[in-house]
């Protein structure tokens, strides 16, 4: 039968076997008292420790093997039916995010400003410098005087840390 606890600590230790590295949570199930060390079972590609002060849902697989198979963190969602919020946080404040809209669109931290494809405005900005110079340096050399050319560097907005297709 499940039952459920509030996660008081956790740690990186081993499996019930002891050949994997696990996150254990320390539980407390009926009574400050009952405080049991369970193994989290997480999603596949899902990585993350729950905060102290979160609810898990617990599982007795053997009679000396429980595994925590679920948890909340009591924050309340904010998503739409259909849509996904995957978030990181502290003291019940989330600090960071990725907002998976039922639209298609991906939101990093908000919907403030736009991502680019870097690389394909770098090109294309720097074949219209080149042709600009061109144009422009005829232009002062038909009236007997010269273009020294100009540049545009964008890698300032290059923001490494986001990556699209």
């Amino acid at each position: 039968m499940p039952t459920t606890g509030i996660i008081t600590g956790h740690e990186i230790g081993k499996n019930k076997t002891g050949t994997k590295d696990v996150v254990l949570l320390q539980v407390r199930i009926t009574d400050k008292d009952d405080i049991q060390t369970v193994e989290l079972m997480s999603n596949s590609g899902y990585n993350a420790i729950p905060p102290v002060g979160a609810r898990v849902l617990i599982v007795q697989v053997t009679p000396s093997w429980k595994i925590g198979i679920t948890e909340s963190d009591n924050i309340p969602p904010s998503v739409d039916e259909g849509e996904v919020e995957i978030y990181s946080q502290e003291n019940d404040t989330i600090k960071a995010f990725i907002l998976l809209l039922k639209s298609g669109i991906i939101e990093l931290n908000g919907n403030n400003d736009f991502a680019v494809r870097f690389t394909a405005l770098e090109t294309g900005l720097q074949a219209f410098i080149t042709d600009l110079n061109t144009k422009l340096a005829a232009a002062f050399t038909g009236v007997g005087g010269s273009w020294p050319g100009t540049s545009l560097d964008i890698s300032g907005a290059k923001v490494d840390e986001v990556k699209l297709p």
